[in-house]
């Protein structure tokens, strides 16, 4: 049997977490917006600003997170954030197929939304 020491142990063990699939991972919204139909229904967690005013309407929101040279729409069931929060934002990806004549943008849909780091 090989015996490894304890720390080498758990730096094996923490790379190995690290590449798991499923591993926590910040996603460019610049990738989303490029391309929406690879990050289609996934879960994703991006950082950005709160750009534009928020709407916001019986605790539901809808506000514009910049980051990365682009911009996404984000759909929330929290009150609006102030504009030029920094927020990081773990969402699911909306996406809705092109058709002949528009092709739909991608939209977050928040499930939990904090100030970034």
């Amino acid at each position: 049997m090989i015996r490894m020491p304890a720390a080498a142990a758990a730096a094996a063990l923490v790379s190995l977490l690290a590449l798991a699939p499923g591993a926590r991972a910040d996603t460019s919204i610049a990738a989303i917006v490029d391309h929406p139909d690879d990050y289609a229904n996934q879960q994703v967690t991006v950082v950005g600003t709160v750009a534009a005013p928020s709407l916001g309407y019986l605790g539901e929101s809808l506000y514009t997170l910049f980051g990365d040279q682009r911009r996404i729409n984000v759909v929330s069931h929290s009150p609006a954030p102030a504009i030029g929060d920094r927020l990081e934002v773990t969402a699911k990806v909306g996406r809705r197929p092109p058709d002949e004549e528009f092709d739909f943008p991608p939209v977050l849909i928040e499930n939990v939304r904090q100030p970034a780091p």
